[in-house]
């Protein structure tokens, strides 16, 4: 009987692990990625003429939420407005 509660134990942390770990991992490999992006449009964009994005919670984000695309949202943001 012990051994069916531990496998049920295992395999209810198993699927809570798929369930909230997973889209977390998910935003911070984003945000962290946005966030290399951003310093390389800072460090490289004025040569491009583009203006420098100021890094805050809500560029993180919007990076962390929709990626690259949330990325190139922000920077024409900044660029032409």
């Amino acid at each position: 009987m012990e051994y069916t509660s531990i496998l049920i134990g295992i395999v209810v942390l198993f699927i809570l692990n798929r369930l909230l770990l997973a889209p977390l991992r998910h935003l911070i490999v984003n945000v962290v990625s946005g966030l290399v992006v951003f310093w390389l449009i800072n460090t490289f964009g004025a040569a491009f003429g583009l203006h420098t994005v100021p890094v805050t919670w809500v560029t993180g984000l919007l990076v962390g939420i929709f990626g690259l695309p949330g990325v190139l949202a922000v920077t024409a943001f900044y660029t032409f407005f």
